[in-house]
């Protein structure tokens, strides 16, 4: 069985993959949102739930900047969306990459435009600031992204040339 993912078939598994993360995210912030008591809880020592609405990026940098921002975002998402439709993932491991990318792009693009803001809900001890489902979808495909482009930056055995009738040499 070949690794490698027809074009169609590749398409399908990301944008299908990016629609299931973003509903995802979208879900769980809405299911938060109407569970969470209103002071936020702790879940053992680790996290920290509450809501917090962020109109900038990570940490709420840039927060005073809430339109670039969603023009930045949305050009963002639009852009994964037009290269995966041109060129779309080969492989299983950038097919969940680019998912990834795209779902938490997505969720959060939804946020700007249905709230203003992003709507993060959890902290992580011993990290600083607060973030969502589509956020950490993001870090992941990056982190994806990152480990293939070191995979595949590997330098390989030197291949042996051709002799000058052109014949390769076996091995």
């Amino acid at each position: 069985m070949s690794s490698r993912l027809h074009a169609r078939h590749a398409r399908l598994w990301t944008f299908g993959l990016g629609l299931t993360v973003t509903g995802l995210d979208q879900a769980i912030k809405l299911i938060v949102d109407a569970v969470l008591p209103r002071g936020g809880a702790t879940v053992g020592p680790l996290f920290t739930l509450r809501r917090v609405s962020n109109p900038g990026i990570n940490f709420g940098w840039l927060s005073d900047h809430p339109a670039p921002i969603l023009a930045a975002t949305v050009a963002i998402a639009l852009g994964f969306i037009v290269y995966v439709a041109a060129r779309p993932p080969q492989r299983w491991w950038l097919v969940t990459a680019f998912a990834l990318l795209l779902g938490g792009a997505v969720g959060n693009v939804i946020d700007r435009l249905r709230l203003g803001a992003v709507f993060d809900y959890l902290n992580i001890t011993p990290f600083i600031g607060f973030l969502n489902l589509a956020d950490l979808a993001i870090g992941a495909g990056l982190i994806l992204l990152v480990i293939d482009s070191l995979r595949e930056r590997r330098p390989s055995a030197p291949r042996p040339s051709a002799d000058e009738d052109g014949v390769t040499p076996p091995g």
